[in-house]
């Protein structure tokens, strides 16, 4: 219960700056938007492709914000009972963006991954399902090709803040491709998003490929989606080949600010 105080009272604080560093800002647009993604999958992936649940999972991607600053979550719960998989809450800001370059910096704080730990407990020894605190930073870095075609480089350092059981560091460097709204009819599209990676945890690394591959209608805001991972080279302890395929609603909300 006091897990759940405190992250009450973060997303307040958090979405409370958000709203007002946007209404302060004068080179801001006039309005603020608010967007989800929700998914239902077989397997659980995170934003790092190799770190899978293994089982049916469900993830809400929620961004509140303006032209430049937004508040973003992302709520990951294994579908056995409902329990928490990983909470991340944190911010972006659209440091540049042009119609050619863009640059995005952020960090997730406080970021929660929730794990089965063995614990003894009078003289009997129990699991308990134990979040640990990370603090992630990142930045993006995109080039547009064209109008459905750009090139992303992304980045993220995220350190471990408990004194055991837990990863103490980790370095992840994404080279990644969008092609988007390909058009396979005048109703059905398709969005590609190849990525080529490195991975650091502590001692270990390992060299990836994967690819997200997306069906959308365009009046329907349900789409499918699949997510493949496979290894190049590779000492981390996980699978050398995983995927899943999702069920996702998307949507998009703006207002004007007061």
């Amino acid at each position: 219960m006091k897990l759940f105080t405190t992250i009450k009272k973060t997303l307040f604080i958090l979405i409370t700056t958000v709203l007002s560093v946007n209404a302060q800002d004068k080179d801001s647009s006039k309005t603020l938007f608010f967007t989800g993604n929700i998914n239902l999958t077989n397997n659980g992936f995170s934003f790092i492709p190799l770190f899978s649940l293994g089982k049916p999972a469900t993830t809400a991607n929620l961004s509140i914000g303006g032209k430049r600053l937004s508040f973003d979550s992302q709520l990951r719960f294994d579908l056995d009972g409902m329990r928490p998989w990983s909470f991340l809450f944190g911010w972006s800001y659209r440091l540049i963006q042009n119609k050619k370059f863009n640059v995005r910096l952020g960090s997730f704080f406080p970021a929660y991954a929730f794990n089965n730990l063995e614990y003894t407990r009078k003289s009997k020894n129990i699991n308990v399902l134990t979040p640990q605190r990370y603090f992630i930073w990142n930045t993006f870095m995109s080039y547009n090709i064209s109008n459905k075609i750009n090139f992303g480089v992304y980045y993220l350092n995220g350190r471990g803040l408990e004194k055991i059981d837990q990863t103490k560091s980790g370095n992840f460097i994404s080279f990644r491709l969008f092609a988007n709204r390909i058009n396979i009819s005048k109703s059905i599209n398709i969005n590609l998003n190849p990525e080529f990676y490195f991975l650091k945890i502590d001692n270990n690394d390992g060299l990836y490929l994967a690819n997200t591959f997306s069906l959308h209608h365009l009046k329907i805001p349900v789409f499918f989606s699949s997510t493949i991972n496979k290894a190049i080279n590779s000492n981390l302890n996980a699978k050398a080949f995983d995927w899943n395929i999702g069920l996702n609603y998307k949507f998009r909300s703006s207002f004007k600010k007061i």
